[in-house]
Parts: structure tokens; sequence; C-alpha cells
């Protein structure tokens, strides 16, 4: 995947500049005027990783929306950074006819907050000085984003985990329904004696987000889009899911019960070692909605030499 991204990043940076190359020798042609936008995104955020089957589950579809800044030096492309929260999620559950899926029993959920700054490339050109116009739109950048993974515990006094010689199981009955935090329980070894080559992984990491979208230009200030984009992560553990199952007994004696409760919440134990993800693939997350901006700024005519 990665050389993909960086396939597709070289393509957008050398289309950016072609295009901007053309704006400047066609300068002469446009009443070119840079404006600043400030305006907000409504829309929906999904993920796709180890507890989908598809890119986009419409089941894990959450609200999303975030306010941005979007400033316009030429007709053809411009620059906006944004921040957008929401919220991903992913069950087992939803893929009952999946046996192994069934059989795992994982889900979680987790907040969303991203960070980005990208450049947009217009397909048509930007006139400021017409009063409505339609522009497509593709756009790539950076993100940084936020995470925590979740998931509800639910004691169950029959479980497999209640051995009649630990007792430890029992210590968890008052947390039943409670929304658990997974990454401090380092449900796959993480960071314990036996799998100290496994590292916790960090709630802050870094995207790249690719999209497209269309500016409907409702009058000289107001600026009406839909967008779509794709963020590119570099974790597999956006669900807290990765690699294999570790040794219960010493997730228990590093984190403590709820560790080895949330590890494996299978109706049978899964010996170590059995996969419990697909490590040879990174999660991603989609953000997509509407957009609305309106012009608050403005300057006068640039390049003289090119009128």
């Amino acid at each position: 995947m990665n050389n993909r991204l960086k396939k597709g990043g070289f393509v957008i940076v050398l289309t950016a500049v072609m295009l901007t190359v053309t704006s400047m020798a066609n300068a002469q042609q446009w009443s070119r005027k840079s404006s600043l936008e400030f305006g907000f995104m409504a829309g929906g955020s999904n993920y796709a990783g180890d507890l989908t089957d598809k890119y986009f589950e419409t089941e894990g579809i959450h609200p999303n929306g975030g306010i941005l800044v979007r400033y316009n030096p030429v007709q053809r492309f411009s620059f906006h950074v944004g921040v957008n929260y929401g919220q991903i999620s992913g069950d087992d559950a939803r893929y009952s006819n999946d046996e192994r899926r069934t059989n795992r029993n994982l889900h979680f959920k987790s907040d969303l907050w991203d960070f980005h700054a990208a450049f947009d490339i217009n397909l048509n050109t930007f006139d400021f000085q017409q009063k409505r116009g339609v522009v497509p739109y593709i756009f790539g950048g950076v993100s940084v984003f936020k995470f925590n993974p979740q998931a509800q515990f639910f004691y169950q006094p029959n479980s497999w985990q209640n051995l009649a010689n630990d007792q430890s199981y029992e210590t968890l009955e008052d947390r039943h329904e409670d929304w658990i935090e997974l990454q401090p329980l380092g449900t796959e070894g993480q960071e314990t004696t036996e799998y100290n080559d496994i590292k916790r992984y960090s709630l802050t990491q870094f995207a790249i987000p690719v999209g497209i979208g269309v500016k409907f230009k409702l009058n000289p200030n107001w600026t009406f889009g839909i967008e779509y984009s794709t963020r590119f992560t570099f974790t597999d553990y956006l669900d807290d899911v990765s690699g294999d199952y570790a040794e219960l007994v010493f997730l228990e004696a590093q984190y403590g019960a709820m560790s080895k409760a949330m590890a494996d919440r299978s109706p049978t134990e899964n010996p170590a070692g059995v996969a419990r993800g697909d490590e040879s693939k990174t999660d991603l997350y989609n953000i997509f909605g509407i957009t609305l901006t309106y012009r608050i700024i403005k300057s006068g005519e640039v390049c003289p030499a090119f009128r």
C-alpha cells in the first residue's frame, strides 16, 4: 500500500505543478483574485479494517462534522485546513453468515478527531467574478488523527473464563455493560514481558487523505460543496485487532482480569498463536458530506504583468 500511496502522491503533486504553470501562462485571460473562505462540513464517517469485509460498510456510518478554512490563490487550485469530529465502529455480529467472525465475537467503537491540511486541484477554472458555477475537484494532503478504541464488556458467569480455580473473573461482575478502553489492556500482548517485541500502538497517528468533490458557487460569497475522502492510515489498530491471540495468563498477570476478558471474547478459548486479525493490511477510514463556505476576505488583482 505504501508504494501505491507514493505513486499516487507523485501524480497529484505533478498534476498540481502542471495546472499551476498553466494558470500562470493564461493569467492574462483571467481576473485573478485570491480569496479566503470559512465554513463547515456535515456528513458521516466509517472505517474499513479487520472487523469489516467491505471497503464501505453502510452499517458502520456515524455522524461527522467539522470546520474548514480554504485559501484560493489562483483559479486552478486552493489550499484548505480543517478539523473534523465523528465516530467509527466495527462489529463481527454484523456478519452472522461468517462462522469465523461469529466465533471471534469482537467489536469496537471509537471517537475520531481528524486534523488535516490539503490542496484542491480544480478541474474547471474557479472564476471569482462569476456569480454561479460548478467546479469538480480532487485533493490530497496529510492528516493527524486521534482515536481510542473501546468495547463493551458483558459479564457471563457461565463463561469459560470463569474457571473454578480462578476467581479473578468474578471481580469484574460490577463492570457488566461498561465500555472499556482497549489500548491500555494490551489485548494482543503489547509490551508484556513475554511479547515485548509487540509495541503498544499510539492513539495519535498520521494518515494520507485523498478525495474528490464538487463545488457549487451559489453567489459571489457562498459556495456549497459535496465531498468524499479516504484516509489511508499507517496503523492496523483502529479497531484494536491486528495479529494473533496472546497467552491469556500473561495478559492477566501484566494487565489484570479485564485484559484477559477483552482479548478473547469467543464462546470457547482460542489457543495462543491463532490469528485474531490480519496484520498484512492497515486500516482506513472515510469522511464524507456537504460543505458550505463563505468568502470572508478577497484581494485585488495579482501579477499585473500578465494583464
